[in-house]
């Protein structure tokens, strides 16, 4: 019984000892939810921080914004070649008007290029921020830097200056050119940095003359060497481009030598001597060729003052020209000329590629009328052996007062068989100076026979016409066949399809790069001419009077300005 009585007070001391182990896990379960709020309490805390640290990053980045906005614009104003402010001032306005403290002018660097060409604006700033919250941290202010660097220049300009000098334009109307267009000239140049800018000047009336030096390296037709103008067909596309081709290989393109002759000169005056330039379709003169690729201004303006007016008008082979000296196709052959001394170096790798996102190319076209003619020889008179046959006796002794006559000639009628002796007035088998009792014959034949060019070089169409052919007799010789004209024995001419020619060409030039700007000039031209060139246009027309041509040329000068700027 006592055994029992022990064991039940075992399990009771069991009991209570395990109630006491529950309560006593209880009061540790409760202070521990009390720790935790503790423990919620510090976190909160430490997000209100942090939300504070945003805040104040937050305010230093709409700062810091603000700031490097504010530089960006100041530096871009200030370095504009517009501007007419004081940089440096520009830059002090724009932080003062955005509420922020100006940089000093310490801060602010300007370097000015040459000439007005260019301009660069640094800006460094730096501004302190104080920290709302940050400063429990011990970060008590925040700095704010900022740069900005802006840059305007001035890029590559090419220009072709295609000038009328057709006969229309002799007197009043030269003599105001010149000026207009020195002055441009001279304004270009002012506005640019050396190297960046190339002048090519096209004189244009019935047709292109080319220097012996870019003529060289064209597939030409070699029918004479005494003139260096080309021949354009609308058929063969060479309105569809301004490219040239250049090349001698199977397939390269061969362009036609346009003759060289006089259709205008009516007097026999010089039937022993060239006829008077200003009768040349093709003229020789230097002032009346293309003067390429030039950075010399001095050279320009003397060129340009010697240019002399006569001929038809062809803009359709003048815009031809212009369109070309701007197209990269050129670029072996202007690297070839610097290469020779022909050109400066300066002007190597020129023209330069379109698209090229730096070169800006001008071509601008001037006319005081409108599309007229464009001689040409017919095949069968413009290269060979020609129906005249010349005493080389007469030629060259000068003591006989019949050395500029017609005696001198002979001309052979396929007909016949025969040579008409203008000497004797005869026909015969034989020229004159060929057989016994001719002058100058000695046993030796002294007549020569000429090649057409060489008939064209000596005398015009219509002194061969209505001198020499009206001088034999028979009814299969007429004078009038050879006489200048669309039907004529020898010449045709080309005028209704210029206009067409013309718009094809520009068309071509505006559609070969969106860096290409045509500028026109009607200066007191007819409504056609008006019509015409302003649909060439891409960039600007001016149609005026007088000397309201220097406002034009100053005008183009203000455009280019603005579209070559940039950043």
């Amino acid at each position: 019984m006592e055994l029992e009585g022990t064991v039940k007070r075992g399990a009771f001391g069991r009991t209570v000892a395990m109630r006491s182990a529950t309560a006593a896990i209880e009061r540790f379960r409760r202070e521990e939810r009390g720790s935790l709020v503790i423990f919620g309490l510090f976190i909160f805390c430490s997000m209100l921080v942090l939300a504070g640290v945003a805040v104040d990053l937050m305010r230093f980045e709409e700062r810091r914004t603000l700031l490097q906005n504010t530089v960006d614009r100041a530096s871009l104003a200030a370095a504009s070649l517009q501007q007419t402010l004081p940089p440096k001032q520009v830059v002090i306005d724009y932080f003062t008007k955005a509420g922020l403290t100006p940089p000093s002018e310490d801060d602010i660097t300007v370097v000015d290029g040459p000439n007005n060409t260019s301009r660069s604006v640094t800006v460094n700033v730096s501004e302190t921020m104080p920290t709302w919250f940050m400063k429990i941290a011990g970060v008590e202010t925040l700095g704010a830097p900022a740069r900005s660097t802006a840059e305007e220049s001035v890029g590559q300009l090419e220009i072709s200056l295609v000038l009328d000098v057709s006969g229309s334009m002799a007197g009043s109307r030269i003599n105001k050119l010149k000026p207009a267009a020195k002055n441009f000239v001279d304004k270009i140049f002012d506005s640019s940095e050396p190297g960046k800018v190339s002048i090519s000047i096209i004189p244009y009336a019935t047709q292109v003359a080319l220097p012996d030096n870019m003529m060289s390296y064209l597939n030409v037709t070699q029918e004479h060497t005494f003139s260096n103008c080309i021949e354009f067909s609308q058929a063969a596309g060479d309105f569809d481009t301004p490219a040239l081709s250049f090349g001698t290989g199977p397939f390269s393109r061969v362009y036609k030598r346009n003759g060289h002759f006089d259709p205008w000169g009516y007097s026999p005056y010089y039937d022993d001597a060239s006829p008077p330039e200003s009768y040349r379709n093709c003229p020789t003169a230097s002032a009346r060729k293309i003067m390429p690729f030039s950075e010399d201004r001095n050279a320009l303006k003397n060129y340009i003052e010697g240019l002399e007016a006569y001929g038809n008008t062809s803009i359709d082979i003048g815009v031809k020209w212009g369109a070309a000296l701007l197209d990269p196709s050129l670029k072996p052959m202007v690297h070839s000329m610097a290469g020779a001394g022909q050109l400066s170096n300066n002007m190597d790798g020129r023209p330069f590629t379109y698209g090229n996102g730096e070169t800006l190319k001008i071509l601008v076209v001037m006319t005081d009328g409108e599309n007229t003619t464009e001689y040409r020889l017919q095949p069968d008179v413009d290269h060979g052996q020609s129906l005249l046959v010349r005493n080389k006796w007469y030629r060259e002794n000068n003591s006989s007062s019949d050395d500029t006559s017609v005696y001198q000639y002979s001309l052979w009628d396929a007909q016949r068989g025969k040579y008409w002796v203008f000497a004797k007035r005869q026909w015969r088998s034989t020229p004159w100076g060929n057989q016994s009792g001719d002058s100058g014959y000695s046993g030796s034949p002294q007549a020569v026979p000429m090649s057409w060019p060489e008939v064209w070089d000596t005398m015009s169409i219509r002194y061969f016409s209505d001198v020499l052919v009206a001088n034999v007799s028979g009814n299969n010789w007429r004078s009038s066949d050879w006489r200048p004209g669309s039907n004529s024995e020898t010449t045709t001419y080309i005028s209704s399809q210029k206009d067409s020619r013309t718009l094809d060409i520009c068309d071509a030039a505006k559609s070969a790069s969106s860096r290409l700007r045509i500028y026109t000039i009607a200066f007191e031209a007819p409504r056609a001419g008006e019509r015409l060139l302003n649909s060439c246009q891409n960039a600007g027309f001016y149609a005026v009077e007088g000397l309201d041509i220097n406002k034009a040329f100053e005008g183009i000068v203000n455009s280019i300005n603005k579209l070559r700027l940039t950043h």
